[in-house]
């Protein structure tokens, strides 16, 4: 794992979880094969070691992980690697890198309400809607980029999201059309963006 990289592993919660159909949480799920995938692509089959079922490995991977004070999860033992999981429009993402970093992704829809705008965005982000071009995309971008500064912190939505702390770099992002993504950090760093498929697909 490079410093100053984070990797961005992206893939369709239906193709990776296709085997899970009964379970409730596929999305979550799909964050986590990601994680397992993305750990094994970047060096760390040590770990978990490629040649195991995938259920054996989600199986390990869960018992190996730990929440921070806020319900950050965390590897235990490996302060080196970082992970931040998110799921929204058929696709699950997990960032990894030697950094702490927060991710989050949203699919583009309607706002529910005006209130909702006044309630997570300061007086400067709702001009910023208001004039923006298209106006539900630039709400969408600015969520993802708020999500992501939480997710970076750990801390959860006991803060204001209108007044947030601003992390020292972001890097917005769309897997397609319609669906936004933003990664956060504390350090200048550069993304990548990997879309993965299941390795029976590869076959």
């Amino acid at each position: 794992m490079k410093p100053g990289v984070i990797y961005l592993y992206a893939g369709k919660v239906e193709e990776w979880t296709g085997e899970w159909k009964e379970e409730k949480n596929r999305e979550s799920l799909c964050g986590r094969l990601l994680l397992l995938c993305g750990l094994q692509e970047l060096g760390y089959d040590r770990l978990f070691s490629r040649n195991k079922d995938r259920k054996q490995l989600l199986k390990a991977l869960d018992a190996s992980l730990e929440k921070g004070p806020y319900g950050k999860p965390y590897l235990a033992g490996h302060p080196e690697i970082h992970f931040n999981i998110s799921h929204s429009g058929g696709y699950g993402v997990c960032a990894i890198s030697s950094m702490p970093c927060g991710v989050d992704i949203q699919e583009k829809r309607a706002v529910r309400s005006q209130r909702m705008i006044e309630r997570t965005m300061n007086a400067q982000e709702q001009r910023q809607i208001l004039e923006a071009e298209d106006s539900t995309k630039e709400f969408i971008k600015l969520w993802t980029y708020k999500e992501s500064c939480i997710k970076l912190s750990g801390e959860g939505l006991r803060q204001d999201m209108r007044t947030l702390k601003a992390p020292a770099c972001h890097q917005f992002f769309w897997l397609e059309k319609d669906l936004a993504g933003c990664v956060a950090a504390e350090e200048p760093f550069q993304l990548e963006i990997r879309h993965l498929y299941p390795r029976e697909k590869e076959a």
